[in-house]
């Protein structure tokens, strides 16, 4: 049985390195590659191909203050399964956080 344990993410930001004053913004662009015994389940991300392991794919997102510490924020993240049944998942998140 092959070693399944790679594991990596490659990501491009570009903007405001903190999106809180009134009308700072960011935008990013990553790619996750994770196989299934690159790290446990428990310590993936909940929101990449519904958590666990055995996804590759895209997350694109960006931020933007629209007041001052109020911030709209959304991302769109799609995967692909790498090794087992054919599975897709695609996902659209968006939040608005305010601080106060």
């Amino acid at each position: 049985m092959k070693e399944r344990s790679l594991g990596y993410q490659v990501m491009l930001t570009y903007g405001w390195p903190i999106v809180a004053e009134r009308y700072t913004w960011r935008v990013y662009g990553e790619y996750r590659y994770l196989e299934r015994d690159a790290v446990l389940d428990a310590f993936t991300d909940s929101d990449f191909h519904l958590g666990g392991t055995d996804a590759k794919g895209w997350i694109v997102g960006g931020d933007y203050a629209i007041d001052e510490n109020t911030v709209l924020s959304f991302r769109y993240l799609t995967s692909d399964s790498i090794d087992a049944a054919p599975l897709s998942i695609d996902s659209f998140q968006l939040d608005l956080s305010a601080k106060f």
